[in-house]
């Protein structure tokens, strides 16, 4: 789309063979570099492959910088090399949009675009925005989408190369927390999953000019704020695009749109993303739904053919799962944290942890992270099978984006500002 038709203005500072397998599996479900690219990371299963990562901190220690952010959002900040991205949003009905790049060592401003959203909808005053869906990047290019149903790519050096808005051309979109699916980079295309109360459909667009690519509409679809999967499958390294919609999940084509299977289970509204580990996907719904564990590849309808393991232990409503090693881990809304054998299903315990969770957990090798609507960022050990909790690490500030791991660094999102756990610097405050 030409640049004359965005709307927007800028600003910018000048189980078989498993002991053989497991190491294996482990690097597919981590992230492969010290980056962050997108929504839970490399592979969007919120772990990471670094070791290092600080497990106390307080608010007079461990916090390398704080920067106070503009507007609301829970978009999850996003890292590569240098630089720190994230979204928000403010004004009447949230719709001016900020995209921000900060210094990844001192949280210095990089750039800030502010731009104007083209149709601004409903959503939860405390938990959701305009920007609520985390953007995602390549490391030349930054791609964000907000809940105006606006699609902006930026250069990382904050020029503005394209935008779409995908409300103005199929309808605005309808639902009570704002749109929050994130969007997937998949070779040359930027893949968007927009369910909601209008019409549901997929699209892929042209990561250098925008232009749809394909598009799939979802006529018996209702509205869901859960972000797609990419699966890639063992036998032949090809690859399944996975979202979960309402009552089922649906594998696509990343390539061209066209449905590989489905399979029914979910609820009727569907929050949390799908993740990968150990040749599985594992999609949860709630309040009270099923996990269900699939392995990836079929056709058809594979309801009754591919399902592993289904557990109803401990399934939320908002925050994704987890496998951290053998173990899946999950946290409802209302703190009540749930382990699982992540090979096959078995109740492994049960804990409360305090507060209220929006929030996904991230997670190392060693340890889990749950934050906390207090801002309150509970870790605890991974790869035991013994509830083993670390810490307690409050910040002062009600947390309902999921956390980011980059760099050896911890970085959290307040209702407020943005975080860089550090584990070392003394603050001065």
């Amino acid at each position: 789309m030409p640049l004359s038709t965005v709307q927007a203005t800028a600003t910018r500072p000048s189980i078989f063979l498993i002991n053989l397998l497991l190491p294996l599996m482990w690097a597919t479900q981590t992230v492969q570099s010290a980056d962050w690219p997108g929504w839970r990371g490399g592979t969007r299963s919120g772990v990471s492959s670094e070791s290092d990562i600080p497990t106390t901190w307080s608010l007079d220690h461990g916090i390398g910088w704080r920067v106070a952010l503009p507007g609301a959002g829970i978009s999850s900040p996003v890292i590569h090399g240098s630089r720190v991205f994230l979204t928000s949003s403010d004004g009447p009905r949230q719709a001016n949009l900020h995209v921000i790049c900060l210094s990844r060592d001192d949280g210095r401003l990089l750039w800030h675009q502010r731009l104007w959203g083209t149709s601004p909808t409903r959503y939860h005053s405390t938990k959701s925005s305009m920007a609520s869906p985390t953007p995602v990047t390549d490391g030349k290019h930054l791609y964000t989408f907000f809940g105006t149903g606006d699609v902006f790519c930026f250069e990382v050096t904050g020029d503005l190369v394209w935008h779409r808005s995908l409300a103005a051309e199929y309808g605005p979109f309808e639902n009570r927390f704002s749109a929050t699916s994130s969007p997937v980079i998949y070779k040359d295309l930027l893949i968007v999953q927009c369910d909601h109360y209008g019409p549901c459909y997929v699209v892929a667009l042209d990561r250098k000019t925008g232009d749809n690519r394909w598009k799939v509409d979802r006529p018996d679809t209702w509205l869901s704020w859960s972000s797609p999967q990419l699966v890639t499958l063992t036998s032949n390294n090809s690859q399944e695009l996975v979202v979960c919609g309402s009552n089922r999940i649906d594998a696509l084509s990343p390539e061209t749109g066209r449905k590989l299977w489905s399979l029914g289970g979910m609820r009727h509204e569907c929050i949390p993303t799908p993740i990968l580990a150990h040749g599985l996907i594992y999609a949860v719904s709630g309040p009270k739904g099923p996990t269900l564990a699939i392995r990836p590849g079929g056709r058809g309808d594979i309801s009754e053919s591919h399902v592993v393991w289904r557990n109803v232990r401990g399934a939320p409503f908002v925050p994704s799962a987890i496998v951290a090693g053998d173990l899946y881990y999950l946290v409802d809304d209302n703190g009540i944290a749930t382990c699982l054998d992540a090979h096959t299903g078995e109740n492994i315990w049960q804990k409360r942890l305090p507060g209220k969770y929006t929030a996904s957990p991230v997670a190392t090798r060693s340890h889990v992270y749950f934050s906390n609507e207090e801002g309150v960022t509970i870790v605890i050990r991974a790869n035991t099978r013994r509830y083993e909790e670390a810490a307690r690490n409050p910040v002062g500030s009600p947390i309902f984006a999921s956390a980011a791991i980059a760099h050896g660094r911890l970085f959290l999102r307040t209702t407020r500002d943005l975080l860089c756990i550090d584990g070392k610097t003394k603050s001065s405050n």
